[in-house]
């Protein structure tokens, strides 16, 4: 809606498009090689493979609550709002 665009074009600036470009390349990191890493190294079968999975997207998602807000941290020093 028009309100919406309204108010991202108003209180967005280029600092926070440049935060969250610099954030998604970690995330992208963390899902890569946590994935890859459980992924290579299940065992069992099928259900390996199934618990693998899950394992990963478990593990991913805590560590980038966790680096997330390191990220955060270390940005708005460096990228001062």
């Amino acid at each position: 809606s028009a309100y919406f665009l309204h108010n991202m074009y108003k209180y967005t600036g280029a600092n926070d498009i440049n935060t969250g470009l610099i954030k998604v390349f970690l995330f992208a990191f963390i899902i890569v090689f946590v994935s890859c890493h459980k992924g290579l190294h299940c065992e069992g079968g099928a259900e390996g493979v199934g618990k693998a999975t899950t394992e990963a997207v478990v593990n991913s998602s805590i560590s980038i609550l966790i680096a997330n807000c390191f990220a955060t941290m270390l940005l708005s020093k460096i990228i001062p709002p």
